[in-house]
């Protein structure tokens, strides 16, 4: 039986755009943060070769981790694409 991937690609957004105060910066890197150590903690990985200048792609095999974090259904580990829902 083949395990199903869920995937996300998040947009990486450690800048400074918006920012108009020391404050704004430290509340971006802090959401971020914390998204990251959620993801962690639910047993979320980073696609090592998923990994840009602006973005990353994030995975789970775990269904449920998936609908709560809003990931999307990809691929087979065999890296088949499944059809989209």
């Amino acid at each position: 039986m083949q395990r199903v991937r869920y995937e996300h690609v998040h947009q990486i957004r450690f800048t400074a755009v918006g920012a108009r105060t020391i404050a704004d910066l430290i509340r971006n890197f802090d959401d971020s943060l914390q998204l990251f150590k959620q993801w962690e903690a639910k047993g979320i990985q980073l696609d090592p070769h998923g990994v840009g200048s602006n973005y990353a792609i994030f995975y789970t095999y775990d269904e449920e981790v998936a609908k709560q974090e809003g990931f999307e259904r990809m691929r087979t580990e065999s890296g088949n694409p499944l059809p989209r829902r």
